[in-house]
């Protein structure tokens, strides 16, 4: 199959070749890959970056698997032992046990569920990553009805699936992002947007029972700043590279939350079939859908990836188109 490959860490070292087919092991189905979605943590593969997290991305000298992509949404087209819970020429979506951009990935079945319906390959090749971030940290907070919640990055991947979350769950959302997302942020389901470009939403006087901080544009003093006492600030920043990256956010987030009148949490996105069950539930009810800016052929990966490093992508999410 062709697939995008990497040998060792670096740009350069990224590309698309002939690789043997997978095969899947027990618990596991082989899918033919339709589209898949584009992530930070591709460009942290790519990159080998933050270096504390090597030994985490398969080594030190290069990443394992050596095929890049992590989401994918496609047909199911071999099966391994003791799966029965999909069959050849189920439509599934989910999470990728080897690598993604490529014609064929492996997928354990408790990573996966069927696709949506309602959404075309593309669309659901959108999600899973960021969605289900989105949900596993919003379900951190305990966020409920009535609650005032700030969502920062809300167009990008992860938060504009948390802002549709957080309306369907009957909060008042507070987006912020560029002015050039405004108008999708509000359509998505924010009562209010603060353009980051002209204005710092932690120095006016509004206070949120949740902030939800993506990408590390505002320091943690500031955030704590517009939270209510007991309320909670979510902390989920993939932009940071360096030698530790986001560690040492993650490290004093218990212990700012010990001597503040409020919660830090950072939360360690798990795959789940259950996760993505339910949010293929909310595409069905109508209060959640993937933006998608732009699609990239196999061959184009590398730009599709280099779009999301850092702070460089900024609305809804990119794809990988295979089929």
């Amino acid at each position: 199959m062709r697939a995008l490959t990497q040998d060792r860490y670096g740009w350069d070292a990224l590309e698309v070749r002939d690789v043997p087919d997978p095969m899947p092991g027990e618990g596991q189905v082989l899918v033919r890959v339709h589209a898949a979605g584009v992530n930070p943590y591709d460009w942290h593969y790519a990159a080998g970056q933050p270096l504390i997290a090597r030994p985490m991305l398969g080594g030190f000298t290069g990443p394992r698997p050596r095929v890049r992509g992590a989401d994918l949404s496609g047909v199911v087209v071999a099966a391994g032992p003791g799966v029965t819970t999909f069959a050849v020429g189920d439509e599934v979506f989910g999470f990728g046990a080897a690598g993604t951009f490529g014609e064929l990935a492996v997928a354990a079945v408790d990573g996966i569920a069927h696709r949506p319906v309602d959404l075309s390959h593309v669309e659901a090749a959108a999600m899973p990553m960021a969605a289900v971030t989105a949900l596993q940290f919003l379900r951190a907070a305990d966020l409920t009805a009535g609650q005032r919640i700030a969502i920062t990055g809300a167009g990008g991947g992860i938060g504009h699936f948390a802002v549709q979350i957080a309306t369907a769950r009957g909060a008042d959302v507070t987006g912020v992002c560029s002015g050039r997302n405004a108008a999708m942020v509000r359509e998505l389901g924010a009562s209010d947007v603060v353009d980051h470009t002209q204005a710092d939403f932690t120095a006016g006087d509004q206070r949120y029972d949740v902030v939800f901080a993506n990408a590390g544009r505002y320091p943690l003093r500031a955030l704590g700043q517009v939270v209510v006492p007991g309320g909670v600030v979510l902390v989920n920043d993939g932009s940071k590279d360096g030698l530790l990256g986001a560690m040492p956010d993650m490290v004093s987030a218990p212990l700012v939350s010990r001597f503040r009148p409020y919660r830090v949490a950072n939360v360690a996105m798990s795959e789940s079939g259950a996760d993505l069950a339910a949010l293929a539930g909310m595409v069905t009810d109508g209060v959640l859908r993937p933006v998608v800016s732009a699609t990239y052929p196999l061959d184009d990966a590398v730009a599709a990836i280099r779009q999301v490093a850092g702070q460089g992508h900024a609305r809804g999410k990119l794809v990988v188109t295979l089929v």
